[in-house]
């Protein structure tokens, strides 16, 4: 391995130690995050996506000196020690790092731009904190960028205040720390108005930013943190499930979004059932909301094996954001599809825009070909929603019903639906 190889990838508390930290006068740490992963990866194949990532490792591992360290703390997550310099100084070579990093790349026969964002956190004498607290204040400030502020680099003092043990940095440690919630947002059929189901959707409490929706953290999870979210939600999910049928409710199905990771998991299939079977859930009551992408071609022995058991069982499979993703008609051949969720990017405006319309009718036009039901979700007014129920899609979901609401909200939606429901004119039969 050669002398930058082995300082890239050289064990954290190498970062820790030397003749020199007792003789530090100022200490920078810089953060950098790869933003663009998803999109990357649906660009390239895995190997393709090593490569890039080995790539962007060794360019910023090269540009730095070698008495300034450097740690891939997670794949496309790097941290970077700045010792004795001014905080202009470091921010000037944090600049230059986080340019470097967003250079393009050739690969696959495409340019590909990588988005970094960068937190440079600067600390002087007396009571220097250490690399660790350095780390940690940096992560910390990492999970406070804003959106508008994603691909930028900021510099900020070191602050204590954040490296306390209130602030939660992972979604894992979040939901240990009874920080994140179910909320759910009901799906309404379109010909009898009745609740066909709620979508489960996880949302983070958190301590300084508030409700945090998915769209905020999902895209900085690892796959430890799918899975502990993913038995989470499904444990909320079947308490909600219960908590419905005993206040009197008719809510037959439930909807947890499952992601490709989880499901390329061994045994995911047999501890989802588990969990039902334990909890006395029938299977039929739970659908399994995977992305269009997990194709036949696209994915693993595991996920095909999960997928049949879990359709064996009983658990219903929707094909989620249908439309935007590739092989579809393989998965819903082979993964016994049940349902197919119309993308929002289709049905926004559908009532007025004729594009818009067309592609609806066509996919409403397969749906009913293949035998199997259509949603549309993202519906947010009522032109829409009577729209598409002209056109007969199945059901419906989106702000023109309800938005996500914490399940004690829920009960009230319920109850009053079902009121609205009982006013309605019936219409007699004429003797």
């Amino acid at each position: 391995m050669s002398k930058n190889a082995n300082r890239l990838f050289s064990p954290l508390r190498r970062l820790l130690g030397g003749a020199k930290r007792g003789q530090d006068l100022s200490r920078s740490l810089l953060l950098m995050r790869l933003e663009n992963t998803e999109a990357l990866g649906n660009i390239l194949d895995k190997a393709a996506m090593g490569h890039l990532m080995v790539q962007l490792s060794m360019t910023l591992g090269g540009a730095v000196r070698p008495y300034d360290p450097v740690q891939v703390l997670a794949p496309g997550l790097f941290a970077f020690v700045l010792r004795d310099r001014t905080d202009r100084d470091a921010l000037q070579v944090a600049r230059r790092l986080h340019q470097q990093g967003q250079t393009p790349v050739a690969l696959s026969g495409q340019q590909l731009t990588p988005v970094m964002t960068g937190v440079l956190i600067h600390a002087t004498t007396p009571d220097l904190p250490s690399i660790t607290a350095l780390v940690d204040n940096a992560r910390q400030r990492m999970n406070l960028v804003e959106d508008c502020a994603l691909g930028q680099l900021r510099l900020y003092p070191y602050d204590p205040a954040l490296s306390g043990p209130g602030l939660i940095a992972t979604v894992s440690d979040a939901v240990v720390a009874a920080q994140m919630e179910a909320w759910f947002q009901p799906q309404v059929c379109c010909n009898s108005g009745q609740i066909t189901g709620f979508e489960a959707l996880a949302r983070w409490n958190h301590p300084t930013r508030g409700i945090l929706a998915p769209g905020v953290f999902l895209p900085h999870m690892s796959p430890a943190d799918h899975n502990t979210l993913t038995l989470f939600m499904l444990a909320q999910s079947m308490a909600a499930l219960k908590t419905w049928d005993k206040a009197g409710f008719d809510v037959p199905t439930v909807s947890i979004n499952i992601s490709n990771c989880e499901l390329s998991d061994r045994g995911f299939a047999d501890c989802l059932l588990w969990e039902l079977d334990r909890h006395e859930i029938s299977p039929r009551r739970l659908v399994v909301e995977v992305l269009e992408s997990v194709g036949p071609v696209t994915s693993s022995g595991e996920t095909r094996e999960n997928l049949r058991k879990l359709a064996e069982a009983g658990c219903q499979i929707d094909l989620d954001d249908f439309g935007t993703g590739y092989a579809s008609l393989d998965a819903i051949r082979q993964f016994g599809i049940n349902r197919i969720k119309i993308d929002r990017s289709f049905v926004t405006a559908c009532d007025i825009d004729n594009g818009q319309q067309r592609m609806i009718l066509a996919i409403l036009a397969l749906a009913e070909r293949l035998g199997i039901a259509a949603l549309a979700e993202g519906v947010e007014t009522r032109e829409e929603y009577a729209f598409l129920a002209q056109m007969g899609c199945d059901e419906v979901q989106g702000y023109a019903i309800a938005r996500p609401m914490p399940l004690t909200k829920s009960l009230d939606f319920l109850a009053g639906h079902a009121d609205a429901a009982a006013r309605l004119p019936t219409i007699g039969l004429r003797g």
